[in-house]
């Protein structure tokens, strides 16, 4: 186990930069972007591996000295004089980039930086070539949204933020955070989607605390809240890359697996359906927990049917989804603007109420697909 310390921010920025490297040609920023944020990706992980040791864990950010910490893990023998020298040298470089005022990318640069991204994958536990595979155009848009930060303001959502998803979207951070403080299970916000004009929404997720932290959101299952300018949709989510774990829903859903889940969610909210997604964040085809609570031979067909077409589609990401177990709230003039006042306690409530089924789902895929 690497003794260096990924938090899930740094492990966006490890993503950021395979997504410019992927789509580099479309790259309209500094030609020095990638060296710089290889340098400041791997200097972050060096005050934060300090933090976790006595020695460190007092001083703020800003006065901790990278050299003394790369010297500490040397003389406590958690790194081979080998790894102290290279991480010296890339010290030496983020230094030198930190004087320069140049935007102009150096082949000798480029080159240290491929060498600090190698560096930063291995110890984060990343295959390299498998994530830059994986890396879609959106990550690029994604690390641009804004972060939720503790000491953001709360504003209430009102029914116009629906009519200019750019103004719903800047209060997102603090809402999610809001959201955060009203749940009562092990759930924790990840990642907001970035908004763009073509996808129609926004995503708020969550994910359960037990996963680990080099997982991706488009990797996995998540539970969350859904934002158009004509519903909202609580409910599951699968990341673009999620085949596995999407097959192994349907599988569940087919097999009675979630059958406890289901018929609790059922007895707790009439409002509980089954409905599709296509393209991220539009609904269709809403159905009723019975369908599946009662298994009939032609259900179970046209799940079968489903974890077919997911399996064709590996390697494509996915832009829509099928019975994805959700509350759908739809914007109706006689009564959104009631609905809207009291919707954190709304979507906190049936958060905590899903977590045992994302838990279920998470645990199941962790098992039979080996999925860490």
């Amino acid at each position: 186990m690497s003794v260096f310390v990924f938090d899930q921010d740094t492990i966006g920025i490890i993503r950021y930069i395979l997504a410019l490297q992927r789509f580099k040609e479309y790259s309209v920023g500094p030609k020095s972007l990638v060296e710089y944020l290889c340098a400041v990706s791997l200097d972050r992980v060096l005050i934060q591996t300090g933090h976790k040791f006595p020695k460190f864990e007092r001083e703020v950010p800003g006065d901790v000295r990278v050299y003394e910490v790369i010297r500490f893990l040397e003389q406590k023998s958690h790194i081979s004089p080998t790894t102290a020298k290279k991480l010296r040298e890339y010290v030496d470089f983020h230094d030198s980039l930190m004087q320069s005022s140049s935007q102009t990318a150096s082949k000798k640069g480029n080159v240290k930086a491929q060498e600090i991204l190698r560096f930063l994958c291995t110890e984060a536990g990343l295959n390299q070539d498998e994530e830059l595979k994986n890396r879609t155009f959106e990550d690029i848009v994604t690390l641009g949204t804004r972060r939720s930060s503790a000491d953001e303001k709360y504003e209430k959502l009102v029914e116009s933020d629906f009519d200019n998803l750019d103004k719903l979207y800047l209060k997102c951070p603090a809402l999610q955070l809001e959201i955060q403080k009203r749940l009562t299970t092990s759930l924790q916000g990840a990642q907001i989607s970035g908004f763009t004009p073509n996808t129609g929404g926004i995503w708020l997720p969550f994910v359960t605390c037990e996963t680990p932290e080099n997982r991706a959101l488009v990797d996995r299952v998540s539970v969350g809240v859904a934002f158009t300018p004509v519903d909202i949709r609580i409910g599951l989510d699968f990341g673009s890359q999620a085949h596995k774990c999407r097959s192994r829903y349907y599988e569940m859903l087919m097999n009675g697996e979630l059958l406890n889940e289901l018929e609790s969610l059922n007895r707790k909210d009439t409002g509980y359906c089954l409905c599709d997604t296509f393209w991220h964040y539009q609904i269709r085809n809403i159905q009723s927990l019975q369908w599946v609570l009662t298994l009939y031979s032609s259900t179970k067909m046209t799940i079968e049917k489903v974890i077919e077409e997911t399996k064709q589609l590996e390697g494509t990401p996915l832009t829509a989804n099928k019975y994805l177990i959700s509350k759908v709230i739809r914007r109706r003039p006689e009564d959104f603007t009631y609905v809207i006042d009291g919707i954190v306690d709304e979507i906190s409530k049936t958060l905590n109420e899903l977590y045992p089924t994302i838990e279920c789902i998470e645990k199941s895929v962790h098992s039979n697909v080996g999925l860490s």
